[in-house]
């Protein structure tokens, strides 16, 4: 594909746009603004670890916030899911925020908002307070988990996109191990600064993410707003090369070009994810961004110490300990993902993630189907068999793995690749949106689900996982292809699948 200056002011070289194969094999420029901009993922990761921990092994803030046996499930309940309906319109309108603000800026935004949730939760003195705050986390969730991907997919070369939109899962499995043992360490206390010290350590971390404020601008947006000299700065910032390199500007006359294209169908709506080609690329985004929430992790996650002391772990510290250790399992498959990624395929990584998902969650609703019992007077259940018990905890363990080395990571690169740059924003805040609201649904019936059901909920997910392992079958695959060449894909008059795919390092 050759591009040419002609009837393009733009363009200041007629080079060859061999796109990324003229690019640097090094990115160090771009892994140090992917890795600033993800510390955004450790305080997202942080509060699940820590508001889990706290609402499931600290009796001084259950007394304090959630009332007595009565109202506690349904307060818990509330506190998570209220968080998670803030996260859904937080990610909904964090679409247009982007294109308007930046994605920079959003990610700025999201960040501050989360330290004013902070900060409520900190001096809380009662249950609104603590709702007023977990309110405003939400907010900051959900802008954060548009904005740092969405930034990752437009700084990044496909040599390393997956790679680096896997950042943001893994500084938040980072954030959430952190968040489970500072709050395992504070459970000790026997003052109210056994909550207090987590939520004060979390706006603490809100404020130094603020360095975000260094990144530069999305090379993509800066071009989009006209800010063509910025533009060429940024690339050849990000790619540690002179302004005037041929990889520096054809990385730039490539988006242009495209960019140029895309304006020609007038201002960008929502509706538009859903017209002609487009349609496609949204159902697959949603798919991918969506699935995610329905393998259940979330609620699994924000439950994880009742789970384990439901398994047979008793013992407030011992079960969040064992939710500590399961996190750090997470941690570690998703470094192996950060590495693999960009070798194995989103395709296969999804497939193999949500089939292990699926048998996890049959077993686990097996074991207690089969070993149930109730433990005491006032109607706790537990399991009667040590083996049956040992065979959930572990599973726990797999579930986590399983979800950490797939579907976690991989939801959020699979639809900022899927989406062209004209929907991109807006489409992955409609799917991360979604995300948030279906979360809402299984995190608040989860309390009431295991003071209801023993088993019911693990043979659910282990039903939603087995959909998404079939439905995997009929995504396209996006491995090593810019941005620019998956547009390609949803346009056969445009060269289709017929355009030559790029060859990564």
């Amino acid at each position: 594909m050759e591009v040419t200056k002609d009837k393009n002011p733009a363009f200041q070289d007629n080079v060859s746009c061999t796109s990324v194969e003229s690019l640097p094999k090094t990115h160090k420029g771009v892994y140090f603004f992917g890795v600033l901009a993800a510390l955004g993922g450790a305080s997202v990761g942080y509060d699940m670890g820590a508001i889990s921990g706290i609402m499931g092994g600290m009796p001084l803030f259950n007394d304090r916030f959630l009332g007595n046996a009565t109202e506690s499930p349904y307060r818990s309940g509330l506190l998570v899911a209220m968080m998670l309906l803030t996260a859904t319109l937080g990610g909904l309108l964090s679409g247009n925020l982007c294109d308007m603000i930046s994605r920079k800026y959003t990610i700025l935004l999201g960040t501050w908002v989360f330290a004013l949730g902070c900060l409520f939760e900190t001096i809380g003195t009662n249950f609104a307070m603590m709702l007023v705050g977990r309110l405003f986390v939400g907010f900051g969730q959900g802008f954060l988990t548009n904005a740092i991907p969405l930034y990752h997919a437009e700084i990044a070369p496909p040599a390393i996109r997956g790679r680096l939109i896997t950042l943001f899962s893994a500084t938040s499995s980072i954030g959430t191990v952190v968040g489970y043992f500072i709050t395992f360490g504070t459970s000790y206390l026997d003052n109210d600064w056994c909550w207090r010290a987590p939520f004060l350590i979390h706006l603490i971390l809100c404020l130094v993410i603020s360095f975000a404020y260094l990144l530069p601008f999305s090379p993509r947006w800066l071009i989009d707003k006209g800010r063509l000299d910025e533009a060429r700065q940024v690339i050849s910032q990000l790619y540690k090369l002179d302004v005037d390199h041929p990889a520096v500007i054809n990385e730039f006359n490539i988006v242009y070009s495209e960019l140029q294209h895309e304006k020609a169908f007038g201002n960008r709506t929502y509706i538009e994810l859903f017209r002609h080609t487009n349609l496609r690329r949204t159902l697959f985004a949603l798919f991918a961004g969506n699935g995610a929430a329905f393998t259940g992790t979330t609620a699994i996650s924000y439950y994880s110490p009742q789970i384990m002391q439901q398994a047979g772990m008793g013992e407030t510290g011992i079960s969040l300990v064992a939710s500590g250790a399961s996190n750090i399992v997470a941690l570690i498959f998703t470094m192996l993902t950060l590495a693999y990624i960009d070798r194995l395929g989103r395709k296969f990584v999804f497939g193999s993630g949500a089939f292990v998902m699926a048998a996890t969650m049959y077993i686990a609703g097996g074991l207690f189907q089969g070993y149930h019992t109730v433990l005491d007077d006032e109607g706790n259940v537990g399991l009667s068999s040590t083996d049956a018990r040992n065979c959930v905890i572990a599973l726990v363990f797999i579930f986590q793995a399983a979800y950490a080395y797939s579907w976690g990571p991989v939801a959020y690169i699979y639809p900022a690749e899927i989406l062209n740059q004209r929907t991109r924003a807006k489409g992955l805040a409609l799917a991360y949106g979604l995300n948030w609201a279906i979360s809402i649904l299984f995190t608040f019936v989860m309390p009431i689900f295991m003071a209801n059901t023993i088993y019911g909920g693990y043979y659910f997910f282990g039903g939603t996982c087995t959909v998404l392992f079939i439905g995997v079958f009929f995504m396209p695959e996006t491995k090593g292809y810019s941005l620019e060449q998956i547009d390609k894909m949803f346009n056969p008059d445009d060269g289709g699948r017929d355009q030559e795919k790029v060859e990564v390092a």
